[in-house]
This record gives structure tokens, sequence and C-alpha cells, in this order.
């Protein structure tokens, strides 16, 4: 897929990407990004997962007087991506709820002095009075939006917050550089719509990893599915031994016993997921970073600034709720372009669990109307609801809050507020304490429309996911179409479909 527009080659920035990275090129779309932003064009960037979508802030933050504002969705990434920049020699920074408050106080500081090249913040930081008089008086190069399809409704991990970065362009006149790995032509525009983009600069490379193999395996969960995946372990090219090997499981549950039952056959690898301590899980991280460890299993928490090169194959025991998801997933295989596989196992008991995930993210309306009531009731006999009671482990209303909070109905405290849209990242951990009341109702009545809209459009994101393993066509044409890209081609060769038409005696994989 070429640029929806077209940029000139930029030798400064080529100098720069030697100089300071040590790359000889620019991989697809980088540069044509690059050259917009530093030209100061509002730019939307779609790079396929491990496209380098890093390196078209990173650059322009070497080569533009003032800072670079990253707004980013997980702050648990943060402080790895200020390593990163430091290391480049970048001037590097945070400001999140997580900083010791004498990191913020010098970070704040740095800003105020123009002594900051990069300052990755969330979305709700963003929105505090306090960061945006400092932002509104500090020389501001850049905003840019890493993983932009949080702020579009027609993604699969929408952000209330998100949607609301576009007031920092009243006050900060710098130009917007949205990127993200996966988004549909509805979300490319409602990203473009929402930022207030003018005449935006556009790159949306190929979706299309021909090094991978997309495989559908029908079998029981189980010891079918570990046996299947043990036997394509033991099958695979010398060449695979040394390279890394990740199982997605869709619960906290799955990804122990998953993990326990590939050891006891020799597949030994770490588990990964949210519940876990944050030492440990930036323990299992810096193992799989550095390659001694070669194996994860883990939930989806195990993401975004993944970004091993040698994975030559991702398997997911289960399917995840949207085509997008597993898009990024299983996209992390053969990002050093060695042949690589996706493989999911599929069967129709299955999709009890992303049904369930989205009833939690978008629960029903009139649950959400009996949590604003048990706070109205409370905040009537001159009491609160604690957020421990609403918020803490198990109690499961912080996806209620949200929409509460979205649907103008209720003010949260500005911290727990961040804590809130933070989640799932932080999910078990306790809510902050908080001086003041920490839920007010607004006694508006409360929008819900956009609620019952979004739990529409992700029952239709599963349909799609459904569609994809039921289907009798080309698996890699199908996710083509379904993230906009238009292919003469009927058929790949390289899938699970295409392999048996051209072979129909054939063995499966898993067989």
């Amino acid at each position: 897929m070429q640029p929806e527009s077209e940029s000139p080659p930029n030798p400064a920035a080529r100098a720069v990407l030697r100089e300071k990275f040590g790359f000889d090129g620019f991989r697809p779309g980088q540069e044509q990004l690059i050259s917009s932003v530093l030209s100061g064009r509002d730019t939307l960037g779609v790079l396929p997962t491990g496209g380098g979508k890093t390196l078209c802030y990173q650059l322009p933050a070497f080569m533009m007087d003032g800072l670079v504002i990253v707004v980013s969705p997980l702050i648990s990434l943060m402080q790895d991506q200020v390593d990163r920049a430091r290391k480049l020699g970048l001037r590097a920074s945070s400001l999140t709820s997580q900083d010791p408050k004498e990191s913020q106080r010098r970070t704040e500081a740095a800003i105020a002095v123009g002594a900051l090249d990069l300052l990755f913040c969330s979305p709700e930081r963003l929105e505090a009075t306090r960061l945006r008089n400092l932002l509104a008086a500090a020389s501001v190069s850049l905003i840019t939006i890493d993983e932009a399809h949080c702020i579009s409704e027609w993604g699969h991990e929408f952000r209330p917050a998100f949607r609301r970065i576009h007031r920092l362009r009243s006050i900060v006149p710098a130009p917007v550089l949205a990127v993200t790995a996966t988004a549909t032509p509805a979300v490319r525009d409602d990203i473009a719509q929402v930022l207030r983009m003018t005449d935006p600069f556009r790159v949306v490379t190929s979706f299309d990893r021909p090094n991978i193999r997309w495989l559908v395996a029908r079998l029981r969960a189980g010891p079918d599915r570990i046996r299947a995946m043990v036997r394509l372990v033991r099958r695979a090219p010398p060449e695979c031994r040394e390279r890394a090997l990740i199982v997605y499981a869709p619960t906290r549950r799955l990804v122990v016993s998953v993990r326990r039952a590939l050891a006891s056959l020799g597949v030994i690898g770490d588990a990964y997921h949210a519940a876990l301590p944050s030492e440990e899980r930036q323990a299992v991280q810096r193992r799989f970073m550095s390659g001694e460890s070669n194996v994860v299993v883990a939930t989806c928490a195990f993401g975004m600034g993944i970004d091993r090169g040698d994975v030559w194959a991702v398997f997911h025991y289960a399917f995840p709720g949207s085509l997008e998801s597993y898009y990024q997933e299983a996209g992390r295989a053969g990002r050093d372009g060695a042949e690589s596989m996706a493989l999911g196992f599929v069967q129709r008991d299955d999709w009890k669990v992303p049904e369930a995930f989205l009833d939690r993210a978008y629960p029903r309306p009139r649950d959400v109307l009996a949590v604003l009531r048990r706070i109205e009731s409370a905040s009537r006999r001159g009491a609160a609801v604690s957020p421990a009671a609403l918020l803490g482990q198990g109690s499961g209303k912080v996806p209620h809050i949200k929409w509460l909070m979205r649907s103008g109905a209720l003010r949260v405290d500005p911290v727990l507020a961040e804590w809130i849209d933070n989640w799932p990242d932080r999910e078990e951990g306790e809510p902050p304490a908080v001086p003041g009341p920490p839920f007010t109702p607004t006694g508006n009545a409360p929008d819900l429309g956009p609620l019952v809209a979004s739990r529409g459009q992700a029952r239709e994101r599963l349909r799609a996911m459904q569609r994809y393993c039921g289907r009798r066509g080309c698996r890699r044409m199908a996710l083509l179409r379904y993230l906009g890209e238009v292919s003469d081609r009927r058929s790949c060769g390289s899938c699970d479909r295409c392999e048996r038409r051209r072979s129909p005696a054939a063995r499966s994989l898993t067989a």
C-alpha cells in the first residue's frame, strides 16, 4: 500500500539516522512521516507492528527546536521508553502518577527551563491544569500520539481521554503526529477528525506480512492443544531453536496452566500477566528481550513495547475478541523477516471468554445506572462510597465508573481518574487514597448512548474475528481486506486454507 500522500527524501534526516541511530536506511513509510513532521504538517502514520513507529518521533526530537510531547496509553511502559531515548542521547522524562513526587518536580522544572527533548505522559495527565500551564509557556515543537487507535470509538482499545487531546492544541500551537500499527479506514478517519487535524499527511504502509503463515486449527482446549504446540516446537527447523516463541492465552489462570503443561513436556518458559508483581513482570520481559528466555506464555498484557525481532511463532491458545488485537499480537512474529507462523486454536466454547470480556468492558447500561444510584444515595446522606469498595480487587466496577465519567453524570478526583483510565494496566492494585470526595454526582442525566454504540461495535469486532476463524477462503486476504488494504490476489499460498487447496492430501501442521 502506498502512502496516501507523497513526500520528498530528506537528506538531513538520513544523516541523523546514520549518526544517532546507526541505520543506513529507513523502513517503509518512516522517511515520509518524518519529513512531513519536520515540515510542520499534521501527520498520520499507520506502520505495522515492528515497522519502527518510535523512530518517527525520536528522530525529529533531535532535529526540532523545542519539546516533543509523546502521549502514550500505558504508563507501565513509559520508563522503558524514557530509558531508550536517554541511551540515544535525548533528554527524556515521564510525568505520571507512578513517578515519585521529587521526580515529578524535576521534570516540571525541566519543562519550564526548556531542558527536555521528549516528555512522555498519559492522555489523562495531559488534562491536569498544572501541566497545561507549563506547556502553554514552553516551546513545544510536536505533539505525538502513540497507539493512536485508542482515540477512536471504532478502535479496539478506546480511551475517552484520548478524544480530548485536541483541547491542548488551543494552547500549544504545534503540529500533531498520530501513529499506530492497526487502524481500519474508519478508525483512520476518526483519528484525524477527533484530533482536529488540518489536511493531514497520511502514510499507510502495507499490512501484509508475507513471511508469516496464518494458520487456524480446530482442536479441543486442553491436552490436544498442548500436544499440538509441543509437536510444532519439536519439529521446528534447527534455525528456529534459538529464536523466540510467544503463546497467548486469554486469562491468567490459563496462562499459568498452559505454561505448566508445556514445561511438563519440555517446552520451558515464563508466565506473564497483569496480576504478577511489577518486579516479576519486568524481570520476565527483561529475560525475554535479552534472549535469556525464549518462551513466554502471556495474556494480552504482554504487548506494547515487546519488539524482539526473532520470534519464530506466535500461538494463540484461544483467539482474542477482535481481528485488530489478533493482528497486533500475531504480528510480533517474524519481525526480523525470517519465515514465521501465527497459529490460533479455536472451538465453539472458546468464544465465551471474549464475550465475557466484552460485557466487562462495555457493561449493560442498567448495571451502570445502578452504580450511579448507589453513589447518589450515599451523597444524599452526606457519605461517600470509598474507591476501594467500587474499584478494589474483585469489585469489577471500574468500567462502570469510566462510562459514568464520560456520560457527564459523575465527577471523579483527578488522581483517581488517572488511575481509573489506566485500568486494566493496573487492575490488581488498590486505588489511591484521595483527600476530597472521590466521586461527585453532577445531577446531570447520564448519556449512555455512546456505551450502547460501543457495545454494538465491540460485538461486530468479535463477529469479524469469528468469521475469520470459520472462513473457507484465504486467511491473509481476509485480514488485509478487513484492514482496508485492496489486493488483486485471491490467495496467498501460505495460509492453512490455501495450502489445503493446493495440496488437499497435505496433513495439518498440528496432526
